[in-house]
């Protein structure tokens, strides 16, 4: 079976895998390649754009590589397939000119060849500039990567094989200080317990420096880890749909000054005031004086509780936030907290939103379970 079409290349790479393998976690990188179980992320010379690409699965192994082709750089490895193998960007998003890859699952070669990565090194390209060919053929044995050919100067280093080690180990290259005060059996707990507060795997350090993360990751850590993926435009529009969505949900999204604020977040304007503070005071002082807002409420037993539009006033301030990532994290934890606490509802219709391709939360591979 051969597939050709075009490829969308993201930060020098593409990725044939399934959506839902872990790339930031290789066990080989080469030039072209680097792999691990269920992917195959080929590195190229563009930065951005599109590539390329044909990808044939063979009923055997190829002939042995002829050095006078075409191809600048062929390299291949062996991994352990045991999901759907899609073509797919970095955020996982399927790319239409490509079907399922029909291979059977356990272990396949993936054969890389490639040409022209330097003809627009670290560029972004409108056309195709560069070319790859993709062979898959199943195998009964693992075998180590290995280089066929290079004649490029992309990639140009040696070919790495990462070191695998339990995520509760002690990182060899860091301090050791709490293992030896603490012994390894309570570090190894408090390593999977944070696992299982982060939806079942440990955190990145990104996703450890993103304060509210946490509460999404234990629901659903697979958009989580989308969201990571994500480039900063495609950041900023979910961070405005926040926004705009808690003052919805508040009632607000229709008083006039508010609805300037949303239009200019939406056209990636200058927020006019008063959400242009960012401290958030003429923020406070406008809901303040505007007779439209109720910023308290009394429920059936008397008691007065912060109303939905005041726990919404920030969400602009929130989705401004100068960092992308921490926009979205923080307009998203208010938007849910303006509906009451839902959750579900808002990652159900963020997912149809902005990812209708991503896998369902459920087909997430946990490191370790809900418990101990």
């Amino acid at each position: 079976m051969k597939q050709t079409g075009t490829a969308v290349v993201d930060h020098h790479q593409f990725v044939v895998g399934s959506q839902t393998a872990e790339t930031y976690e290789p066990s080989e990188t080469g030039s072209v390649i680097e792999v691990g179980p269920n992917f195959v992320t080929i590195m190229t010379g563009i930065a951005y754009g599109p590539v390329s690409l044909t990808v044939e699965v063979l009923d055997n192994e190829p002939d042995e590589f002829d050095d006078s082709t075409a191809w600048e750089v062929v390299e291949e490895a062996t991994i352990k397939v045991s999901k759907p193998v899609r073509v797919i960007t970095m955020d996982g998003e399927l790319l239409p000119d490509f079907a399922r890859v029909s291979i059977t699952k356990g272990m396949n070669t993936f054969r890389v060849s490639a040409q022209g990565r330097d003809l627009n090194w670290d560029l972004t390209v409108t056309e195709p500039t560069e070319s790859y060919l993709v062979q898959v053929w199943k195998v009964t044995q693992a075998a180590a990567m290995r280089r066929l050919h290079k004649a490029d100067t992309a990639w140009n280093d040696e070919i790495v094989t990462h070191a695998v080690r339990n995520f509760w180990d002690p990182d060899p290259a860091g301090d050791a200080t709490l293992y030896l005060k603490y012994g390894y059996e309570q570090m190894a707990t408090w390593a999977k317990e944070e696992a299982i507060r982060w939806g079942g795997r440990p955190p990145t350090d990104t996703l450890r420096g993103q304060y509210y993360a946490q509460e999404f990751a234990g629901h659903d850590r697979m958009l989580v880890d989308a969201l990571v993926r994500c480039r900063a435009p495609k950041l900023r529009r979910i961070a405005a749909w926040s926004a705009r969505r808690a003052y919805t949900i508040a009632g607000l999204a229709e008083i006039e000054w508010v609805r300037a604020g949303l239009d200019a977040m939406d056209n990636a304007d200058p927020l006019p005031y008063p959400f242009d503070d960012h401290a958030g005071a003429h923020v406070w002082e406008a809901f303040q004086s505007e007779h439209r807002i109720e910023l308290s409420t009394t429920d059936d037993n008397g008691e007065t509780k912060a109303s939905a539009a005041l726990i919404a006033s920030r969400a602009l301030i929130d989705a401004s936030i100068e960092k992308p990532l921490s926009a979205v994290f923080n307009s998203l934890r208010t938007a849910a907290l303006t509906d009451g606490s839902d959750y579900l509802q808002l990652i159900t219709d963020l997912r149809r939103e902005f990812f209708p391709k991503l896998a369902p939360a459920d087909q997430y591979e946990r490191w370790i379970g809900h418990s101990l």
